[in-house]
């Protein structure tokens, strides 16, 4: 009789084998492009895909035009290492304010850019089979998790993960488009707003967790 355990876990590394496949393909397209530019050349998708020993067929599962694929270039490039504002051991709230700030100013920095990425990011999203469709770059988490992981001494697995999820939502792309198109904020107020929300999370996480550790206490001396 066959381990059903065992074949669940073939079947997940079998997935994250595709998952990671997929990655390296979107960040291969990215570097191509780079490369191009640095060249000083204005790259068409054939070009992007030929450096990037892939089909255009394939290039266009992951970028709905080459001009998406140009403003996701300028924002990989854009975005500055962690180190530059938080390393470990620095106030986690304090990062994660100065992350999200640098991350919306990144985004509001190229408008226009910022639109082609969302709605190539829709478009890939709608045209794709699930089985095929690439993830998004993420990028925000190479700011969110090390901070977060920053945490493990003070939130339990559980809480830092839901804290992950929920900073996943005020810094990014989407937060971006949100503050701007639907809250009317000027970049500056978006700034703000950026920074303050994802400090205002952080802060909240850890004050729960300490209310939480003091009523255990005060339930056994009671």
């Amino acid at each position: 009789m066959p381990n059903r355990k065992s074949s669940r876990r073939a079947d997940d590394v079998e997935t994250d084998g595709r998952a990671n496949q997929k990655r390296r393909t979107r960040q291969a397209l990215i570097d191509a492009a780079l490369a191009l530019r640095d060249e000083g050349r204005n790259p068409t998708f054939a070009e992007v895909a030929e450096r990037a020993l892939v089909s255009r067929a394939t290039a266009y599962r992951y970028f709905s035009s080459v001009e998406a694929l140009v403003s996701e270039t300028a924002t990989e490039r854009g975005m500055l290492p962690l180190e530059r504002f938080w390393r470990s051991g620095d106030n986690p709230a304090e990062g994660i304010s100065r992350a999200a700030r640098e991350m919306m100013k990144l985004l509001l920095d190229d408008e226009v850019g910022l639109h082609m990425m969302e709605r190539s990011f829709m478009a890939v999203w709608l045209e794709n089979d699930p089985s095929v469709r690439p993830p998004r770059p993420g990028r925000r988490m190479k700011y969110i998790e090390p901070i977060v992981e920053s945490l493990k001494g003070e939130l339990a697995p559980s809480a830092r993960r839901r804290l992950a999820h929920a900073l996943s939502m005020v810094m990014g792309s989407e937060a971006a488009l949100a503050v701007r198109d639907i809250g009317g904020a000027s970049v500056d107020e978006a700034l703000t707003a950026a920074a303050w929300a994802a400090q205002a999370l952080v802060s909240q996480a850890c004050a729960e967790t300490a209310e939480a550790r003091r009523k255990r206490a005060a339930a056994r001396t009671a």
